[in-house]
């Protein structure tokens, strides 16, 4: 025997329908449908004001927001930064705290999130990053078939001095050969 399928919507339309034939009391209309009576009225309240469609769920969403951002707010945000295009959320902020104190100025998150919403923001694409290399270099087999050299980069020394050190490896091994000073990083030296 399948299970008999019904939703919300039909019971309410079913609610109204008995409710219209006049047959039964309210309280046994509302005990036979399974709500209460502030519920029975309130689907009959709805439906006599829009009719069936009046019986759909409503939105549960707050109809206002207790910290949306003023329309005039918004509109000195845009002006401001109409009169400065280069300037950023938190340099428009820093000015209108500074400059217009009377206004309750919001963060700069929302003064950013306004400007992306008027279309006054360019997003910067993402720099994509590269996996480091975890391999061992190829081609070299056993220690002593290829040898690495890098400057670590300069440094001065105590009395003033520049020192550019320069290592030398094994890339088989990782193992340090020798470090050097050099005075010059060009070929000369290093040879």
């Amino acid at each position: 025997m399948p299970w008999k399928e019904t939703c919300s919507m039909d019971e309410k339309v079913k609610f109204i329908g008995y409710y219209l034939k006049k047959e039964w009391s309210f309280s046994m209309l509302c005990r036979e449908f399974g709500v209460s009576r502030k519920t029975g009225y309130k689907y009959i309240n709805r439906y006599q004001k829009s009719g069936i469609d009046g019986l759909n769920d409503l939105s549960r969403a707050p109809h206002n927001h207790s910290n949306a951002v003023s329309p005039e707010i918004e509109e000195v945000i845009l002006s401001l930064r109409s009169a400065h295009p280069t300037w950023g959320s938190r340099k428009l902020r820093a000015w209108l705290q500074s400059h217009q104190p009377s206004i309750n100025c919001p963060v700069s998150s929302t003064i950013g999130e306004i400007l992306q919403r008027h279309g006054l923001t360019v997003t910067r694409r993402r720099v994509r990053r590269t996996p480091p290399y975890t391999e061992p270099f190829m081609g070299c087999n056993s220690p002593n078939d290829v040898w690495c050299a890098d400057f670590k980069g300069w440094f001065l020394t105590g009395n003033g001095c520049r020192c550019t050190p320069l290592t030398i490896s094994d890339a088989s091994s990782r193992f340090l050969i020798r470090c050097q000073i050099v005075d010059h990083p060009d070929f000369a030296h290093v040879k």
